[in-house]
């Protein structure tokens, strides 16, 4: 009896050896806080322009990540980000497939598709339209916001550093955060599957070439009467240059609004530049603008016309970040005017 239960008991420990083996991985979690003070003066009248609560802000992010091997030798990596109500806010999974590439789950958490390059100006902290303002700028978008798929081809097997990701989702509806055994999504959004493309080239060394193309088909397969629109297009391509500790770039963008029926503007044409410099190790500067034209059937149109200037000053665990952005025809408004001044201090952890 005793050697029964010595036998039996030695059996499971091997089993429950090999299962953990099975799921050998690593957890890290990491994180930070910001704490904002914001300013806005200007002539528009939309209540979410005006500075009319607090101007003190406070922003907690947690970010879950894990890492692992398969039997095959493929590795992958998942990250899950908390909100401040420890909610999920997105989360991905990336398979290296060794010399075959690698493969991105994505579920809302950004870098994905089109949209990683709607905005590629070297900035000391944030982008010109995301620094404070609500700007209302419409920029490039692919397959960013819902669930998909973004594979990317060997960069070993390309030349001059070439990079090139092509993505696909079934639902471009943004509706990613509540995939749950294929109930992502949401109906009557008058969008169906997109897919996009990216390539980024290093000719020479310091220069960054890139370009990118999405199409997003207005059909909704479970609204009736939305059925046989265009492909809204989307469509950038710019560049950047390091020299020492300067950083230069310009962009050029175009999103197209036609879906088959009557629009009133046709399409957006973006151009932004930006150039950013290292003073030392601690302090960076930078100056940007960015100009988004709307494209009208007929006449008229405003263009919004946003510029930046931004400082970040690293002190070791925390950053202290600035930007003054002044904008005019924000949200596309005819006279609209704002300026933002934004003060953030960023702890990392």
């Amino acid at each position: 009896m005793n050697k029964l239960t010595k036998v039996g008991l030695t059996a499971l420990a091997g089993s429950l050896a090999a299962v953990a083996g099975a799921n050998a991985g690593s957890l890290t979690v990491s994180g930070g806080s910001d704490i904002t003070w914001m300013s806005k003066t200007g002539n528009t009248t939309s209540t979410t322009d005006a500075m009319t609560g607090n101007p003190i802000g406070w922003k907690n992010n947690i970010t879950f990540g894990a890492s692992g091997e398969l039997d095959n030798g493929i590795s992958w990596t998942a990250n899950a980000y908390n909100s401040d109500a420890q909610a999920l806010t997105s989360s991905n999974i990336s398979f290296d497939l060794g010399g075959m590439g690698s493969l991105l789950v994505d579920n809302g958490a950004g870098g994905a598709g089109l949209d990683a390059l709607d905005d590629k100006m070297p900035t000391a902290w944030e982008e010109t339209h995301g620094a404070g303002l609500d700007s209302g700028a419409v920029t490039v978008t692919g397959v960013h916001g819902s669930a998909s798929l973004t594979y990317s081809l060997p960069t070993d097997s390309l030349p001059a550093g070439t990079k090139i990701r092509v993505g696909y989702t079934p639902r471009a509806d943004g509706g990613g955060l509540q995939a749950d055994m294929g109930t992502s999504g949401v109906n009557g959004n008058g969008k169906d599957s997109a897919w996009d493309i990216t390539v980024e080239v290093a000719p020479v060394e310091g220069l960054n070439v890139f370009a990118g193309y999405a199409a997003v088909e207005s059909d909704d397969p479970n609204t009736s009467g939305v059925q046989g629109g265009h492909d809204q297009e989307s469509g950038t391509y710019g560049a950047t240059f390091t020299a020492g500790a300067f950083e230069i770039g310009a962009q050029q963008s175009y999103i197209s609004s036609n879906t088959g029926t009557t629009q009133t503007i046709i399409h957006y044409d973006n151009v932004n530049w930006g150039i950013a410099f290292n003073v030392n190790d601690n302090l960076s500067l930078s100056y940007a603008n960015f100009e988004s034209e709307e494209v009208m059937g007929t006449t008229g149109g405003q263009t919004l016309d946003m510029d930046s200037l931004q400082l970040a000053y690293n002190m070791g665990g925390a950053t202290l970040k600035f930007a003054n952005t002044d904008a005019s025809d924000v949200k596309y408004a005819a006279g609209a005017e704002m300026e933002v001044n934004t003060v953030a201090l960023a702890l990392a952890f």
